[in-house]
């Protein structure tokens, strides 16, 4: 193993001992000193590929698990209109938010800690442009659009904070989902009796981490 692939090796030894911590500790629970202790690393390893210290790795091991988060929404894709990649989209998230460290670091922890993610983002703005195109293809109501991109996201990072507390996470994805795809029913033009939708075009799929 030359030097660079050694300097890989220990940042990707580093992620791990921090991402465990951070799972099991929290941000506020978590020191440098404990991160270094379970990588088994001299105190000035992290400084070398993080120089911000605790900030700035916490911010490294939110984006690892926010691309990991991304690549699934992302394989959404092909699904045929926009209302099929919504209910994907909330299944995908809510079992997502049974794993402890994307509920911990990505939901709980994040939103505190890296700038940004306290405020709607990239996954909001995806998710009104699902609205958007579900509407003009005449899959959803033609309702307010920003009003019905904010009920869905605020109903969405409900469900998943619901589930995160949840002593049986895995009952509580299937009682969240239920609820969930009855709100998207609602919404739904054959809900309301008003024909079926055209034929899509090809979007982005919504979800919510926030991320963006």
């Amino acid at each position: 193993m030359n030097r660079k692939e050694q300097a890989a090796a220990s940042r990707a030894e580093l992620l791990e001992a921090a991402r465990q911590c951070f799972t099991q500790l929290g941000y506020e629970g978590t020191t440098v000193a404990g991160i270094l202790d379970r990588a088994g690393m001299a105190r000035g390893a992290l400084y070398h590929y993080f120089p911000g210290g605790k900030a700035e790795i916490f911010t490294a091991v939110f984006d690892m698990i926010n691309e990991a988060f991304h690549q699934r929404r992302d394989a959404l894709w092909s699904l045929p209109t926009p209302l099929a990649r919504l209910r994907a989209g909330v299944a995908v998230f809510l079992e997502l938010c049974t794993q402890d460290d994307f509920a911990r670091i990505a939901l709980t922890d994040a939103p505190q800690v890296v700038p940004g993610e306290n405020e709607r983002g990239s996954s909001y703005a995806l998710l009104r442009e699902q609205v958007i195109e579900a509407v003009e293809l005449g899959e959803m109501q033609p309702l307010d659009i920003e009003v019905t991109a904010m009920a869905l996201y605020g109903a969405v990072r409900s469900a998943g904070e619901f589930v995160i507390g949840a002593a049986d996470r895995h009952a509580a994805v299937t009682a969240a989902t239920r609820t969930l795809n009855s709100l998207i029913d609602g919404l739904a033009v054959a809900a309301a009796g008003q024909g079926a939708p055209k034929t899509p075009s090809k979007s982005v799929p919504a979800l919510t981490t926030d991320d963006g």
